[in-house]
C-alpha cells in the first residue's frame, strides 16, 4: 500500500458519453445556504447541468440535488454577484452564443413537528445576453473599482473581449489585430487589469479604463484605423517563451509584503511568478511532466493582520498530483483512475482542504492526500519450513547474472556504417569543362581548377542499412557538384559505395577555410536513426597557385619555432607537384614562396636565414590566414614524421608568436562588416517605404480609373513611374550590398581565425582552452535581419568575462543586458581587448585558478555591462 497516493473520499459520474473541459466545474455555496455548504456544479458540452452536495464519505443518490438539460453546450460556470440590487451569489453559464445568469434556491417544506426539510432545488433565470461572436471563456470581478457587485468579461474565439455590466452590455474591443487563437483570461482587481496570453507567447496586461476609453475597433478591415478616439494600448507585457495554460492572481512568494500580489502563470512545461509590473520573479521547469490542470489555494493566515499566502496544486497527464510551495515541491501523490482537466481545493461537508477534480469524461472526485491504515495485517499463510540452501543458491545465481550484465556493458550495434574520404593530392587533369568562359570559377592556364573527392561508404556487421543521406557543408568559396546524396540501401560484405564530389572555387569570394564536413544519417535494421560525421581537408593547391616571388606586402606576421626550418620545397611538395607548375619554378623555392589566391590576392612565406623564423606577408589582412594555417599544419606533420623516424625527440616541436596582436587591422574589418549591415538595414527600410508608397499610388489611380467622372490625375502617373524607378534602384542596391556583405563576411571569418591562431601561439593555449575560446569568439558568420555576428560574439564574450575570466565576485554577479543590435562596435572591441588582456595576465578558460583568471586587469573598462 503506497503512502503517496491520493485517497478517494467521494466520487460520482456526471452522465454517460459526455465531454468536459477546463471551466466546466464550479464549487461554491451557489444556493446561499446559511450554513455555507459548498455545492459542486458541473456542466457538459452536451448541455447537461448537475449540482451535487456530498453529505457523507460514499456517493448517495441524494447527493445529486439538481439535474437539468440547458439545451446548449456549457463552456464555463462561474459564481458571483451578478444580479443588481442583490448581494447573494448567482450562477453564470457561458454557452457558445449566450450568457445566462441563474438564481439557485432550495424549496423547503415544513413537517407537522415544525422542522424544515429541502424538497428540491429550483433554477430561475435572472437575465441573459445573446452573443454575436462564438464565446471561448470568461472572467468576472469588480471592474472599474465598483463595490458589492461583479461584472463579466467574455473572450470570443476571434479575440474580441466583450464587457457586460450585469444585465446591460457595455462595450467590445479587439485586443490584437494579429490574433490567432484564444488563451486563458484573468482579472487583477488591485490594478484593474485584464491578463491574457498572446500568440507571441507574451503575457499582456490591459487596463479596464483604457479599454473603455478606446475607440471601437471591432469589425474593422485590416489596416483600417479608428476615425476617432484612442487606440487599445497594452499596459505591460512579458515574454514567457511558451503558451500559457492557466493564469491566476495570488501571494505565492513568501518574501512579499502584505500589500503585494503576484501573477502565477502555468505554461506548457514551466511555472512562472510575475511581479505586479510585469517582471518575472521566479520560474521552474517541469520538462518531465505534461500539466493537465492547475489551481492555487489559500493557506490559513499567519496572523490576523497579514493576508494569506497561497500554494499551487498541479495535476499531470501521468496521473500525479503535486503541491508546490513557491517553487519547491512539498508533496506528490498519485491519482487513481483520474486525469483532471480542472481541480480546486475547497471545504466539502465541513472538511477543509479537500481536493475536487473533474476529468474529461465527467468523473467528479473528492480526495485527500493523507494515508489510510492497512485494513488487515500481513501474515504468512504458508507454514512450510524455509529452505535456506535453495535461497542462497538463488541469491548467488542472481549475483552472477548482475556481474555478467555489468561486465558486458551496453551492446554495440550489429551494423556500423563507415564513411571515408579520399582526397587526391593533385588537382584533376582530365576533365570535361562544362563552364562558360565568363563563369567566376578559378582557372589556371585556361583550365578549371577542381578536385574530386571520393567518399567510400561501407557497412561493417551482419545487417544492411537503409535510407542513407550524406549532407556536405563547405565554406562559401567552394562550388560543390552536389551538397546532398541519397543512397537507398547498402549491404555488408560487398564493395563499398563510391560517391564522387567535385569541388571548384569561386573567384568572387576569399577562401576562409579548407575544412569540409560530411554528415551521414541513416536508419539501422531496427529502424533507429543514426549519424556518422566525417571531416576532411581539401588540398591547398585548389585555392592558390604559385607565382614569382612578391616581397612588398601591406600586412605581415612572424612565426618562430624551436627547430631549424626545413626547405619550402619539402613543406609544400604537394603544391609544387601540380601539373601546371614548372620544374624551374619549384627549384627556386628554397627560402621564399609566393602564391596567388583564386580571389586575386597574394601571400608570401619567407624563411629567416639567421633565426628559426617564418614571415607570412599578404596584400590583405584576411589573406594571411589560410597560408599561415597551412604552414603550421605542414610544419607539425614534417617534424612529427621526423621524430617518428628518429624514435623520439629531446623536446617537442613548438611554434610561437612574440609580436603584439594585430587587433587594429582586425577591428577595421569588423567596422566594415558592421557598416555594411547598417547600410543594408537602411536600404531595406527605404524599400519598404517605397513599396508602400507605390501601393498607395496604385490604389488612388485605380479609384480614379473606375470613376465615371474621374478627377485629374495631378501627375500621379508620373509619381508612380518615379516610385517604380526608385524601387528598382533600391533592389539593385540591396543586391550589391548583400554581395559586398558576403565578401566582407568571408574576410572577417578568415581574420577571426587568424587572430585566434595568433592568440593560441602567443599565450600557449592548450586544445581545450582554444576550443572554448573559439566557441565564444566564433568565426562562423550567420547574419540575419534580426541578429548578426556582432551581437552573438558580444553576448558570448560577456558570458566569458562573467565566468571563466571574471576578476572578482562583482564581475560574476553582473547581469548581462538583453541581446540587441548595437549602435557601433566600440563595446565589442573593448570586450575582445579585455579577453586578450586577461589571457595575457595568466587567465585561462579551463584548468586554471578560478580566482586568478582575470588577474592584473584592474584598470580595464567595465567588460560585462550593457
Amino acid at each position: 500500500m503506497s503512502l503517496f497516493q491520493a485517497r478517494e473520499w467521494w466520487s460520482a459520474h456526471a452522465g454517460n458519453d459526455e465531454e468536459f473541459d477546463t471551466g466546466c466545474m464550479c464549487v461554491a455555496n451557489v444556493d446561499n445556504e446559511p450554513g455555507g455548504t459548498n455545492k459542486i456544479i458541473t456542466g457538459s458540452f452536451q448541455g447537461v447541468l448537475r449540482m451535487y452536495c456530498p453529505r457523507q464519505k460514499e456517493y448517495n443518490i441524494e447527493d445529486l440535488i439538481l439535474e437539468k438539460n440547458m439545451e446548449a453546450p456549457i463552456l464555463q460556470i462561474a459564481a458571483g454577484r451578478f444580479v443588481q440590487g442583490s448581494q447573494e451569489l448567482c450562477m453564470a453559464l457561458l454557452h457558445p452564443h449566450k450568457l445566462a445568469i441563474y438564481m439557485v434556491s432550495a424549496i423547503v417544506s415544513r413537517s407537522s413537528s415544525g422542522s424544515a426539510a429541502v424538497n428540491y432545488y429550483s433554477l430561475a433565470q435572472a437575465y441573459e445576453h445573446r452573443l454575436t461572436r462564438p464565446a471561448f471563456n470568461m472572467c468576472h470581478g469588480p471592474f472599474g473599482g465598483i463595490k458589492d457587485r461583479d461584472y463579466i468579461c467574455i473572450q470570443s474565439l476571434d479575440g474580441v473581449v466583450s464587457f457586460f455590466e450585469q444585465d446591460s452590455f457595455a462595450f467590445s474591443r479587439m485586443l490584437s489585430p494579429n490574433f490567432l487563437a484564444p488563451g486563458p483570461l484573468c482579472y487583477m482587481a488591485k490594478f484593474d487589469l485584464f491578463l491574457v496570453c498572446s500568440n507571441s507567447m507574451c503575457i499582456e496586461a490591459y487596463r479596464y479604463q483604457v479599454l473603455a476609453a478606446a475607440a471601437d475597433n471591432v469589425d474593422q478591415a485590416p489596416g483600417q484605423e479608428a476615425t476617432s478616439g484612442k487606440k487599445v494600448q497594452v499596459d505591460w507585457y512579458t515574454n514567457i517563451g511558451e503558451h500559457a495554460q492557466h493564469i491566476e492572481i495570488g501571494r505565492f512568494s513568501r518574501s512579499l509584503s502584505p500589500q503585494q500580489l503576484e501573477i502565477l502563470v502555468v505554461g506548457e512545461h514551466t511555472i512562472f511568478t510575475i511581479k505586479e509590473n510585469g517582471g518575472i520573479r521566479l520560474q521552474k521547469r517541469l520538462a518531465e511532466y505534461t500539466i493537465s490542470a492547475a489551481r492555487g489555494y489559500k493557506l490559513p493566515p499567519e496572523s490576523q493582520d497579514a493576508p494569506p499566502f497561497s500554494n499551487l496544486i498541479l495535476s499531470t497527464h501521468q496521473g500525479h498530483l503535486m503541491v508546490y510551495k513557491e517553487m519547491q515541491l512539498v508533496w506528490c501523490a498519485r491519482l487513481t483512475g483520474l486525469v483532471p482537466v480542472q481541480c480546486c481545493v475547497e471545504t466539502i461537508c465541513g472538511i477543509r482542504g479537500m481536493i475536487i477534480g473533474l476529468d474529461c469524461s465527467g468523473k467528479v472526485q473528492v480526495a485527500y492526500m493523507g494515508t489510510d491504515p492497512p485494513s488487515a495485517s500481513l501474515v504468512n499463510t504458508e507454514m512450510k519450513e524455509l529452505n535456506y540452501d535453495e535461497m542462497e543458491e538463488e541469491h548467488q545465481e542472481l549475483l552472477r547474472i548482475i556481474r555478467q550484465t555489468h561486465g558486458e556493458g551496453t551492446k554495440e550495434a550489429e551494423e556500423n556504417l563507415q564513411v571515408e574520404a579520399q582526397v587526391p593530392p593533385v588537382l584533376d587533369s582530365n576533365q570535361d569543362d562544362d563552364t562558360d568562359a565568363d563563369d567566376p570559377v578559378g582557372r589556371v592556364d585556361g583550365v578549371v581548377m577542381q578536385c574530386t573527392v571520393n567518399l567510400f561508404v561501407r557497412v561493417d556487421g551482419g545487417k544492411p542499412v537503409e535510407n542513407i543521406t550524406i549532407a556536405l557543408r563547405a565554406p562559401s568559396c567552394f562550388a560543390l557538384s552536389q551538397t546532398s546524396v541519397h543512397l537507398e540501401k547498402i549491404t555488408p560484405g560487398g564493395r563499398p559505395e563510391v560517391v564522387p564530389i567535385t569541388f571548384r572555387v569561386w573567384t568572387t569570394v576569399l577562401c576562409s577555410s579548407l575544412d569540409v564536413l560530411a554528415c551521414t544519417s541513416y536508419f539501422s535494421a531496427n529502424n533507429e536513426p543514426r549519424t556518422v560525421v566525417t571531416e576532411f581537408r581539401l588540398p591547398f593547391a585548389l585555392v592558390a597557385k604559385l607565382i614569382p616571388p612578391v616581397k612588398n606586402s601591406a600586412f605581415k606576421i612572424q612565426l618562430e619555432c624551436n627547430r631549424p626550418p626545413p626547405p619550402l620545397q619539402s613543406l609544400f611538395a604537394g603544391l609544387i607537384a601540380q601539373p601546371h607548375v614548372s620544374d624551374s619554378m619549384g627549384k627556386q623555392l628554397s627560402a621564399l614562396l609566393s602564391v596567388q589566391y583564386v580571389s586575386g590576392t597574394e601571400a608570401t612565406i619567407s624563411i629567416s636565414k639567421n633565426a628559426c623564423r617564418f614571415s607570412v606577408q599578404a596584400s590583405e589582412f584576411a589573406s594571411l590566414w589560410v597560408l599561415s594555417q597551412e604552414l603550421c599544419l605542414r610544419l607539425r606533420e614534417y617534424f612529427e614524421a621526423q621524430d617518428a623516424e628518429a624514435g623520439g625527440a629531446a623536446e617537442p616541436f613548438v611554434i610561437s608568436y612574440q609580436d603584439s596582436l594585430p587587433l587594429h587591422d582586425y577591428f577595421a574589418l569588423m567596422d566594415d562588416h558592421f557598416a555594411l549591415r547598417k547600410h543594408l538595414e537602411e536600404l531595406r527600410s527605404d524599400l519598404a517605404d517605397r513599396t508602400q508608397q507605390y501601393r498607395v499610388i496604385q490604389k488612388r489611380l485605380l479609384v480614379r480609373f473606375k470613376d465615371r467622372n474621374p478627377s485629374p490625375l495631378n501627375r500621379l502617373d508620373q509619381l508612380l513611374a518615379h516610385t517604380f524607378e526608385q524601387v528598382l534602384q533600391l533592389t539593385e542596391g540591396i543586391d550589391e550590398v548583400e554581395r559586398a556583405l558576403r565578401t566582407v563576411s568571408c574576410h572577417l571569418s578568415a581574420a577571426t581565425d587568424l587572430v585566434l591562431l595568433l592568440v593560441r601561439l602567443r599565450f600557449e593555449l592548450d586544445d581545450e582552452n582554444f576550443r572554448i575560446l573559439r566557441m565564444h569568439l566564433s568565426p562562423e558568420m550567420a547574419d540575419t535581419s534580426e541578429q548578426g555576428w556582432e551581437e552573438q560574439v558580444d553576448a558570448s564574450l560577456i558570458q566569458l568575462l562573467r565566468t571563466a575570466l571574471a576578476r572578482n565576485a562583482k564581475d560574476r554577479s553582473t547581469v548581462p543586458a538583453p541581446m540587441k543590435v548595437p549602435q557601433d562596435t566600440l563595446k565589442l572591441k573593448k570586450r575582445i581587448t579585455s579577453v586578450v588582456d586577461r589571457l595575457a595576465n595568466g587567465g585561462r578558460l579551463v584548468g586554471g585558478d578560478g580566482e586568478g583568471a582575470g588577474a592584473g586587469g584592474g584598470g580595464e573598462e567595465e567588460p560585462a555591462g550593457g
